[in-house]
């Protein structure tokens, strides 16, 4: 008389592929005012910029949010501002952000949390991973019992997984809204921090001037048509 065990095949590789790839991401703050190096703006400006691609993946564990920065366009970045003038700057009233050549305009910090979450509700296939252990038994080749339990982790694995995805999310939209600078009133002499979310397709080097240098600023004369010879005349 032989015992043996089985299960699901089915589910067993479902199993695999859903844990070997699908558990849910966490999220790493970034904290902008503890990262020790940035990208310095030209020296002598008004408004003293400094700032930081890739902040995601560079300043913690935060590759599910790095690859939605990517697959939605998006370019989370740190920055540190300092006012050196002697009056009160509303960065969104007062300031012009540059993006190359371009003056652009973040995108709300809502929004992009919005964009780039994560999912939750797609962690509801682990329901579905339940198990079943099979206990035959043959007698001479020939099966005489078989009885089967099932094992029901399913409901547990999902909920975990449903659970860090949102808190993963809250702690990620939490952070954009702690450190975005629309409307932030920065004081004569000092540095704030910030996250800005800007949608753009390559990147380019940034710039922050006053809306007031922004104004005064000359455009650049488009390129004068070459002169034409006077057309002949004929008698």
């Amino acid at each position: 008389m032989k015992q043996r065990f089985t299960r699901s095949l089915a589910t067993f590789l479902t199993s695999c592929t859903l844990l070997g790839s699908g558990c849910a991401g966490s999220y790493t703050a970034i904290r902008p005012d503890r990262i020790a190096s940035y990208q310095a703006s030209p020296v002598g400006a008004p408004l003293q910029f400094n700032y930081q691609f890739d902040a995601l993946r560079l300043q913690g564990r935060n590759k599910k949010y790095a690859k939605k920065e990517q697959k939605k366009g998006y370019h989370v970045v740190a920055v540190q501002v300092k006012n050196t003038t002697g009056a009160e700057i509303n960065f969104s009233r007062d300031a012009v952000l540059y993006y190359g050549d371009r003056p652009v305009v973040p995108v709300d910090a809502r929004l992009a949390a919005k964009d780039m979450k994560q999912g939750v509700a797609i962690y509801l296939l682990y329901v579905l991973l339940n198990p079943t252990f099979t206990k035959t038994t043959t007698t001479n080749g020939y099966v005489t019992s078989s009885e089967g339990s099932t094992f029901y982790v399913g409901p547990f694995i999902a909920g975990g997984n449903m659970l860090g995805a949102s808190l993963a999310n809250n702690n990620f939209r939490r952070e954009l809204e702690q450190y975005d600078l629309t409307n932030r009133i920065i004081h004569p002499g000092e540095t704030v921090y910030g996250l800005l979310c800007l949608r753009e397709a390559t990147v380019a080097p940034l710039r922050l001037e006053l809306r007031s240098v922004a104004a005064n600023t000359p455009a650049t004369p488009a390129p004068a048509a070459p002169a034409t010879s006077p057309a002949p005349t004929t008698n």
